[in-house]
């Protein structure tokens, strides 16, 4: 009598301390939205949807049930419901965004090639761990380009004593402001996946990942699954080396904030740009300044 007692007070005592919700989140055409960001908008609580647009949501029990929570997913509009809503209807339907096309014109022009970040691992390096049960978590850092660029890959280093069967990597690019990422420059989901360590290649060419106008831009990953090796610890992490520049970049959600540190990846970016353009973007920026001061 006792024992079965304890269990329900056992039983009684987790339902009263936290909440699963589960749901999928999908498009206006019934198609699945994959690696959709999840997260409170007040709170250090997010998730992820897996390849099939399914969420689970742990709600603890003293969160206010009408805070935010933010849908968000490369190519549509992010989507704010409060958790009350949710709980009612845990399938939620996003909206593709809307983009002005924009007409790239380089006739004429010859692009270059340029490897930007680092090509070799150092001797000295230290790892950035990933954590398997945390996938909203994106680490980066950040890169210098050209005012007319072309991204053609990103290249990375796993650390040799990485230990996985597979992994799924969601790989985001963002504009930079203040030093940190600003707005995502992404339009669809760019996934990755490997069973190797050691250097790696995301290919970005079939994405046509084209920049004017910018400088700077940062480039994160996420840890979306994993496949574990049998009776092996699961290990993930990605070469980096110290450096005096804040270029290395944390978030744990995607409403949470951006952190910078001293270093970098082992990692590099292959740019094709025109270089002539990024002189013309500044000779046209001084000579308005001029007319405005005339």
């Amino acid at each position: 009598m006792k024992i079965g007692l304890a269990i329900c007070a056992l039983l009684l005592t987790i339902h009263m301390h936290a909440q699963k919700i589960s749901g999928t989140v999908k498009n206006e055409n019934n198609e699945v939205i994959s690696y959709c960001s999840i997260s409170f908008e007040n709170e250090n609580i997010s998730t992820i949807t897996d390849s099939n647009g399914n969420y689970s949501l742990e709600i603890p029990q003293n969160v206010n049930k009408n805070d935010g929570i933010i849908f968000e997913s490369n190519g549509y509009d992010s989507k704010k419901l409060t958790l009350n809503e949710i709980i009612k209807n845990p399938y939620i339907i996003v909206n593709k965004r809307a983009y002005a096309i924009q007409e790239i014109n380089i006739t004429g022009k010859k692009t270059k090639r340029e490897i930007v970040g680092v090509e070799k691992r150092p001797m000295f390096t230290f790892s950035k761990m990933f954590d398997k049960n945390v996938p909203t978590i994106e680490q980066g850092q950040i890169f210098s380009i050209y005012n007319w660029s072309k991204l053609n890959s990103y290249n990375f280093h796993i650390i040799p004593s990485s230990r996985f069967k597979e992994i799924t990597l969601k790989l985001n690019i963002y504009s930079v402001k203040n030093g940190l990422p600003y707005e995502s420059l992404l339009n669809e989901n760019v996934i990755f996946k490997t069973t190797t360590t050691g250097w790696q290649t995301i290919d970005l060419q079939q994405y046509k990942l084209i920049y004017t106008d910018l400088n700077k831009v940062a480039v994160t990953l996420q840890l979306v699954e994993y496949a574990q090796e049998d009776n092996i610890d699961f290990v993930f992490g990605i070469s980096a080396k110290k450096t005096l520049s804040n270029n290395l970049l944390y978030r744990y959600q995607s409403q949470g904030k951006w952190e910078a540190s001293k270093g970098s990846f082992i990692s590099n970016i292959d740019v094709s740009y025109v270089k002539d353009e990024k002189v013309k973007a500044k000779k046209n920026q001084n000579e308005a300044v001029s007319k405005n001061t005339e």
